[in-house]
């Protein structure tokens, strides 16, 4: 049976973390002394008054929590930020259309990092703030931010926290979550400052270094500029850009070893990190020799403009410096083949993950093995430990379901008349959590404004299918989670 008042009560502390970022984005608005009392004020005071309410009703709530209520409280509450996220745009006048509004704002906390919005550069400094901390927050999940910032919401953690990572087994650096949420939010927050820092030495202002060091460590994409990275012109910058997104590709639990602990051995024994290495350097050899044979561009320049948009889409960023549409039309296939795969498990990235593709060769591979000794037991190890059956079973079904959503997305949207690379690219793209996209109406510098509503509530739906690992979410559509037994 589900508990909705516990339902009811969680929601409702959890939507003063929203009205916190909202205050925190009004503060901004006032030292740079804009008019966004009505822009974030009106807001605020929604999320705080709805918050109360849903404590009201749950008063009394008995402390227990079944995984159906987890499954339940994740997908609401992503639902229900967005939902509230939406208003700074709808209020400002900076996007008059429902539909596009939370699509802005669940592109944000899923940091997906596409846009409905065409002027960037002449947004407030609140609003552009507020685009960047739904990234961030929505980058380390917000429900495992919580865990780690509301000590007193001990209900039922473990479930909310396996059901933001259903589908892959994360390693837990302690057997409370409230304490792995403190040390992963602790390098998180490190992160983020190093990254800012580094920003700044390279000629950023202050605002801007902030701003994107939310975008790059939580790889949402969202830029404080139109033209994204690449309005700075600055090769060094790019550079910065790139080493901060490879690191927000990485397992966290990973880089824990390595920069509290100093060990250097488990990123070594780590085939998942291995092969992420692996498909972003000879991804970016690839599209940098396709530059200099068949456009004829320096090497150098080839070279810094691959690995740069080779990284921000394997690891889900979306930064940009350029077109890429105008690149090769070879290179389109092999490009949204690393958008849909993403890069680790355990990282701020969304797509399938590396570590799910990893599997899927090796299950390959056996049964290759099998047909030539086909009473040999060939067991599937990754990262030195035997993978359970029906883990993989799970990884499977997953593979389905993505490409499942991205048929059936891309046929809702040619029936609203978008062209079918447009359709196709939007619906990998939003259910990666990339951005940027690759087609004629929208390319990778484009705004998602043309699009009519009812493609924008599909990607909407997309972003937080993939955000959710798919299976968060498509599990309330199935009637038996309805039922008692």
């Amino acid at each position: 049976m589900i508990n909705s008042k516990i339902i009811s009560y969680i929601l409702g502390q959890l939507l003063f973390v929203v009205s916190t970022m909202l205050t925190a984005c009004l503060g901004v608005g006032i030292i740079y002394r804009e008019s966004v009392w009505v822009s974030f004020g009106i807001p605020i005071l929604i999320s705080i008054c709805l918050g109360l309410i849903l404590i009201y009703l749950g008063r009394g709530a008995e402390n227990a929590m079944s995984r159906r209520d987890g499954y339940l409280i994740v997908a609401l509450t992503w639902t229900l930020f967005a939902a509230v996220g939406s208003l700074p745009f709808l209020f400002s006048g900076a996007e008059p259309r429902i539909s596009a509004a939370f699509f802005e704002s669940m592109s944000g906390f899923t940091t997906t990092g596409a846009t409905a919005l065409s002027e960037i550069d002449t947004l407030p400094h609140a609003l552009l703030f507020w685009r960047s901390l739904m990234h961030w927050v929505g980058g380390v999940g917000i429900i495992f931010f919580t865990v780690a910032v509301l000590p007193q919401m001990n209900v039922g953690e473990q479930r909310m926290f396996s059901v933001e990572t259903t589908g892959l087994k994360m390693s837990k650096l302690h057997p409370r979550i409230a304490t792995t949420a403190h040390w992963i939010g602790g390098l998180y927050l490190s992160l983020t400052i190093a990254c800012a820092l580094s920003y700044y030495l390279c000629g950023m202002g202050l605002f801007d270094a902030v701003n994107h060091a939310f975008s790059t460590i939580s790889t949402g994409g969202f830029s404080t500029h139109t033209d994204s990275i690449g309005w700075f012109h600055s090769p060094t910058l790019e550079f910065v850009v790139m080493l901060f997104m490879f690191l927000g590709g990485f397992n966290f639990t990973l880089l824990y070893i390595l920069v509290v602990k100093r060990r250097w051995r488990p990123l070594w024994d780590d085939g998942e990190l291995r092969t992420y290495i692996l498909l972003l350097v000879g991804m970016a050899a690839l599209c940098a020799t396709m530059l200099v044979l068949m456009q004829g561009r320096d090497i150098s320049g080839s070279v810094r403009t691959a690995l740069f948009h080779v990284t921000s889409l394997i690891t889900t960023t979306g930064f940009t410096t350029e077109d890429f549409m105008k690149w090769p039309i070879a290179l389109w296939l092999p490009l949204a083949f690393i958008t849909a795969i993403g890069a680790c498990a355990g990282s701020t990235t969304g797509g399938i993950k590396i570590v799910r593709l990893l599997t899927i060769w090796k299950v390959t591979t056996r049964e290759f093995r099998h047909l030539v000794h086909p009473r040999a037991v060939f067991p599937i190890r990754v990262n030195g430990s035997v993978v359970d059956q029906s883990l993989i079973r799970t990884i499977f079904v997953f593979f389905v379901c993505y490409f499942l959503l991205v048929f059936v997305g891309t046929i809702l949207m040619m029936s609203v008349g978008i062209p079918l690379l447009d359709s196709v690219s939007c619906c990998i793209t939003a259910l990666s959590n990339v951005g940027p996209g690759v087609g004629y109406m929208v390319g990778p510098l484009d705004s998602y404004a043309p699009y009519p509503d009812f493609a924008l509530w599909i990607n909407s739906f997309l972003m937080l299918a993939g955000r959710l690992e798919i299976f968060a979410l498509l599990l309330i559509f199935v009637p038996d989670f309805w039922k008692e037994n």
